[in-house]
């Protein structure tokens, strides 16, 4: 079973298989010491996608949508320096698949708990949507291809379920709408199509990727040159990394208690031993001693366990922050920064 899973939403068209096979194509060679295998069946076919996207032209070098009410769980390992630190299924499931409440309720439920086992929630905006030079019009478009369908689900899911996960807003094709867009003018369209999304209690984010500025160029024969690709994935990931570690400091204060109440008692056992002179039992100390030294280690393991982790947060954290001026975060509604100072200093 993987350790965590991530869901991606959107209409047919919007880009997430597209976008799946860019963040394995780039994060297969690795970014900052980080890389992916697929543990699946879907290795080959991820592996002919990218022969195909590198050696075909035209719309035939990109992969075929999710069908309408298809889903699919693709289950990669990722490693830190070459060493394997978390599995993770990325579902992939068709624009339809919303709509299905009623004619295959079995699709709608895989979906819902889906959600509701996800770091984080992936929502793609198909780019072309706001290739137009009137901001109205774009929201228009997002509202009417889109958001309709993806708000009443998110509204749906948020009466029946305590919380929302991380919202990660992924705008795919940005080679084609970047021109038409001014700057703030996309999360402003966002914002709007999406109003409920970005209400109180929620976290949410904003990125813009593509598969290469130049990619839509001479008929689609142009390079692949992945924008800003890792970026969703290092947010997930991110907080991921966030709740394991919280959750590990937990259950190792609750964990490095019962050691310290261990050994305690061990050396009142010790004490207690010492003070009867002619009848000292030596087996007893002798036990008490190595259960004393096993309790050291077992604290002193669990708190390498906890730093080893927090490494990896903050190696992940140093990259967001390194490319947070291409990307937007909203806390509660409101535009802030990202900063995960605070949160990992409470760990």
């Amino acid at each position: 079973m993987a350790d965590t899973r991530f869901t991606a939403l959107g209409m047919s068209g919007s880009g997430k298989t597209c976008y799946l096979l860019g963040m394995y194509y780039e994060m297969c060679v690795g970014v900052r010491k980080f890389t992916l295998v697929t543990t699946n069946q879907a290795a080959t076919k991820l592996e002919d996608w990218m022969d195909q996207l590198d050696d075909e032209t035209g719309m035939d070098r990109f992969p075929a949508g999710t069908s309408l009410t298809e889903f699919s769980d693709y289950s990669f390992k990722l490693s830190y320096c070459n060493e394997p630190i978390m599995s993770f299924d990325w579902a992939d499931y068709g624009g339809g698949t919303i709509r299905a409440r009623e004619n295959n309720p079995e699709a709608f439920k895989k979906l819902d708990d889906s959600v509701k086992n996800s770091t984080a929630l992936y929502i793609f905006i198909d780019g072309e949507l706001l290739c137009s030079e009137d901001t109205e019009t774009k929201i228009k478009k997002v509202s009417r291809k889109c958001s309709r369908t993806i708000n009443g689900y998110i509204q749906n899911f948020s009466e029946s379920h305590e919380d929302l996960p991380p919202i990660v807003f992924v705008v795919t094709k940005a080679d084609l709408c970047g021109p038409y867009l001014k700057p703030g003018e996309m999360t402003k369209i966002l914002e709007e199509a999406f109003s409920s999304v970005f209400g109180s209690g929620n976290l949410v984010y904003v990125v813009a990727v593509s598969l290469g500025n130049e990619i839509a160029d001479d008929d689609y024969s142009g390079e692949v040159e992945p924008v800003n690709i890792h970026i969703p994935f290092f947010i997930g990931i991110f907080h991921e990394f966030l709740n394991f570690c919280y959750y590990l400091k937990g259950e190792l204060l609750k964990e490095e208690q019962a050691h310290r109440d261990q050994i305690s008692a061990n050396k009142s056992a010790i004490d207690y031993e010492q003070d009867r002179w002619f009848f000292t039992d030596h087996d007893r100390i002798a036990r008490c001693r190595k259960q004393i030294q096993e309790a050291e280690a077992n604290i002193k393991s669990n708190q390498e366990l906890l730093k080893k982790y927090k490494r990896l947060l903050n190696a992940v954290a140093t990259e967001l922050v390194r490319e947070s001026s291409k990307f937007v975060v909203f806390e509660d509604g409101k535009e802030t920064y990202f900063s995960p100072e605070d949160l990992i200093s409470e760990i």
